[in-house]
């Protein structure tokens, strides 16, 4: 085990370079006629391709899964085709969709088999093209129902758009993408703080320019990952919908993030979840994915006197899901029948870090189990046999056990501040960079830490409930 400390050689910029590294980005943006600025974003670019952003996978299901994808800068047509694996002929779904310059196709496929792998293809064709030709390509599985073995891969906190193309951290993320794909996993969960700018933290929005760049810029480089592989997401502190903020900022960033990282909403799964796409829940196997939300529903008692303006709140105890998104998950852990189940959050609804002001920043994992409202969750999760809950914010790996509930974090995948234990409190940690890959059988599922280098750190196991 790796001790304390900051392993990657690229130095670590500081707080004010990354404010500044930031802002100069968001600088770069300026108002158009797009709903979500996408167009000064991608002018600044340079792309050859049809597309300007690659396929994203998101909302499979049984019987259908979603797929979209950004057009370059001229006005297009595209048609997607699917076939199931080895077979011949492609067929193609839909009519063609005609969108302007910088806008989205967005496909619904239908009338999938369950369990099933499939090829797509996306064809795209010009103002001056006369047929369709091949943009991208890629694959995908359907949902899994019962007892069934495959992998999944988790990753969090690259915070994307805060740093300038081609520097460490970005190259980091780069690395971890890579090595994430060649997992061959059959989706991906992100643990939160997959973007930040300027003043996503500090301040409500008052437009959504930053938002749209830092989403582009993730998109764009979890293309090689989410082409082939579904992408499910959870809000982290730095995405701009801090309930510290006023409701109108929340859903003018909630918007951009719904329509660049479309999750799951209150229908897509039987599980249910929330109607701005923020908590959910999905099956795949035999084991139960709780996707939550800490973020949105903890608005402090008194917002204009927060210590400073990176907290979120006044006291550990204003940490919550909200008694909605609470009861929910009673529900839904109350009706699981999957023998594996999985609560996954950015950061614990409470706080015990090595100081005070990252114990009020909700650090710290399975020490602050017995803090706040992470104590109602972590019973809930003791009540209804729950085995794992994965968190992200702490930027280190971390498998701490309480009560037979291992709370894993796993690493960072692109943030360069590696918390120390005089930070974070933790005993035992790694501070490599990397991710995490998920092996599930029906006889267990292991839990498998992976550094920068390819190399494994750690792993545990669970038993079937």
């Amino acid at each position: 085990m790796a001790g304390p400390g900051n392993q990657n050689s690229q130095r670590k910029p500081t707080r004010r370079e990354f404010i500044r590294a930031s802002a100069a980005i968001t600088a770069t943006l300026a108002a158009t006629n797009s709903p979500f600025g996408i167009k000064a974003y991608a002018a600044a670019e340079l792309s050859h391709s049809p597309l300007f952003l690659p396929p994203f996978l998101s909302r499979p299901t049984e019987r259908s899964i979603f797929i979209s994808a950004l057009n370059n800068n001229q006005p297009s047509e595209a048609v997607i085709e699917v076939r199931k694996e080895n077979a011949t002929d492609w067929e193609r779904r839909g009519p063609a969709q005609k969108v302007p310059e910088y806008a989205f196709f967005n496909w619904d496929v239908p009338n999938l088999s369950p369990a099933a792998r499939y090829e797509y293809r996306v064809l795209v064709k010009r103002a001056s093209d006369e047929t369709f030709a091949s943009a991208s390509n890629g694959s995908f599985r359907t949902q899994r129902k019962g007892p069934a073995s495959y992998k999944a891969v988790l990753i969090t906190d690259p915070h994307t758009g805060t740093f300038a193309e081609t520097t460490g951290p970005v190259q980091t993320l780069d690395k971890v993408i890579r090595n994430a794909s060649q997992e061959n996993a059959e989706f991906v969960l992100a643990l939160g703080d997959n973007v930040a700018w300027a003043g996503s933290r500090e301040y409500a929005q008052t437009n959504s320019r930053g938002a749209v760049s830092a989403y582009a810029l993730y998109r764009k480089h979890i293309g090689p990952l989410t082409q082939n592989c579904p992408h499910f997401g959870i809000i982290g502190n730095w995405a701009g919908e801090s309930g510290k903020f006023p409701e109108a900022s929340i859903r003018m960033i909630s918007g951009v993030r719904q329509t660049f990282l479309p999750n799951p909403n209150h229908e897509t799964y039987p599980q249910g979840g929330s109607e701005r796409e923020d908590y959910y829940a999905f099956s795949w196997g035999d084991v139960l994915y709780v996707m939550l939300n800490v973020q949105t529903y903890s608005k402090p008692s008194k917002p204009d006197q927060l210590p400073s303006l990176m907290a979120d709140v006044n006291t550990i105890d204003e940490w919550t899901i909200g008694e909605a998104q609470m009861k929910w998950l009673e529900k839904t852990l109350q009706h699981a029948t999957e023998r594996f189940r999985f609560v996954c959050m950015h950061h614990p609804a409470g706080g015990n870090a090595g100081d005070v002001p990252n114990t009020l920043y909700g650090r710290g994992g399975a020490r602050a189990c017995n803090t706040g409202e992470q104590v109602r969750i972590h019973n809930l999760m003791k009540k209804h046999k729950v085995q794992i809950f994965f968190y992200g914010h702490d930027h280190v790996f971390v498998d701490d056990i309480v009560d037979g509930i291992h709370y894993a974090l796993p690493g960072s995948c692109g943030a360069p501040w590696k918390f120390t234990k005089e930070e974070t409190g933790y005993e035992r940690f790694w501070p490599d960079s990397g991710h995490a890959r998920l092996d599930v059988t029906p006889e267990k599922a292991t839990v498998t830490f992976i550094n920068l280098e390819g190399k494994e750190i750690h792993n545990f196991s669970v038993l079937p409930a």
